[in-house]
């Protein structure tokens, strides 16, 4: 039996291969990596009932072309919204479709947000490296020989879990209800050098707007303060230790940046915070001229927070209701969004 896969007509810049990426290996200085919006990653393994280390597609702004070859594959889209398209006929985000040989599916340009994600089921079957299939690009390491995707690429598919069927056959679904809102304010913790800056200054720095600029990418994100740059007593320079990720770190410029998946394993620049896993998720989202501000919470409610984020990736799964495609299998049509672009009264 032939075993599906992708085929890659067109691709969009940085498209690259990812997973959850290589925790464990920073001490070893290789860099964490994995997809930057992991909301979008369990969502889409929610959807097609894979594991939530299965590769997918992450897409920067702008899709792509793709083919299948090898018969029929369940697939879903994630994380920023892009127009999407099988043939002529458009694709719901969130949801199940699949895409048959001798159909072209196309990815547009993001309406809103930076990073989609497109899933196949079973995940991508790309070598491991490090236990991992995730591209890191400055490092060549992961997804097709360490680089972005291109014209031509063909990507094998893992075989779809047993417990991905129901009575032998694959489950469409879609999740119910939309992605959690973006928080108000950003949370975050005081950061490991935190005491570098100045009660005032941390103060001042949570008093601040922050303006997301074009500089942006897997590694990190730069923020553009609304008033003087963040000043610290004690310099803005020092002896390099480890980086987590959502870490702010304060350049010599004193304009903050946020560190992301791809972010180097040490920095000497002090860290004045660090923004919680949950927000994260929304921030790396957060698209140039976006404005952000920050609210610092105390470790015990932190915790809470993760908890509660940890526990709405588990019941992604139980979010996910069965896809109707056909009206007379509807008994209350009106509580469905039929027509992408249309919605419910």
């Amino acid at each position: 039996m032939t075993t599906p896969s992708v085929i890659v007509h067109r691709a969009g810049p940085a498209m690259t291969v990812q997973d959850l990426g290589r925790p464990g290996y920073q001490r070893y200085g290789v860099a964490e990596g994995g997809a930057v919006d992991r909301l979008a990653m369990a969502e889409g393994a929610a959807l097609l009932a894979n594991t939530p280390t299965d590769a997918a597609l992450e897409l920067f702004g702008l899709g792509g072309r793709f083919a299948v070859e090898g018969g029929p594959v369940r697939m879903a889209l994630t994380g920023a919204h892009m127009s999407a398209t099988i043939d002529d006929d458009p694709v719901t985000w969130r949801s199940v479709f699949r895409l048959e040989p001798g159909q072209i599916h196309t990815i547009g340009t993001a309406t809103d947000g930076n990073y989609g994600y497109l899933h196949v089921g079973g995940g991508l079957d790309t070598p491991l490296v490090l236990g991992s299939r995730s591209t890191h690009l400055r490092a060549r390491l992961g997804g097709i020989d360490g680089r972005a995707l291109r014209e031509g690429d063909r990507l094998a598919l893992a075989p779809q879990r047993a417990d991905a069927l129901h009575d032998g056959a694959p489950i469409d679904g879609t999740l119910a209800g939309p992605r959690p809102a973006a928080p108000e304010r950003v949370r975050v913790l005081w950061g490991s050098q935190a005491h570098w800056f100045s009660k005032a200054e941390r103060d001042r720095f949570l008093g601040m707007t922050f303006t997301v600029t074009a500089k942006l990418d897997r590694m990190g994100v730069r923020l553009k303060p609304d008033g003087d740059p963040i000043h610290s007593d004690l310099g803005l320079s020092g002896l390099s230790d480890a980086v987590c990720l959502g870490d702010i770190q304060i350049p010599g410029d004193g304009e903050p940046a946020i560190l992301l998946a791809d972010r180097q394993p040490t920095g000497g620049y002090p860290r004045i915070a660090t923004i919680l896993s949950p927000d994260l998720d929304h921030v790396v989202q957060c698209r140039p001229g976006t404005q952000l501000r920050f609210q610092a919470v105390p470790p015990d409610e932190a915790i809470d927070v993760l908890r509660a984020w940890r526990s709405h990736l588990a019941d992604l799964k139980r979010m996910v209701i069965p896809l109707r495609r056909d009206p007379r299998d509807i008994p209350n049509l009106l509580d469905y969004n039929l027509i992408s672009g249309v919605v419910s009264p």
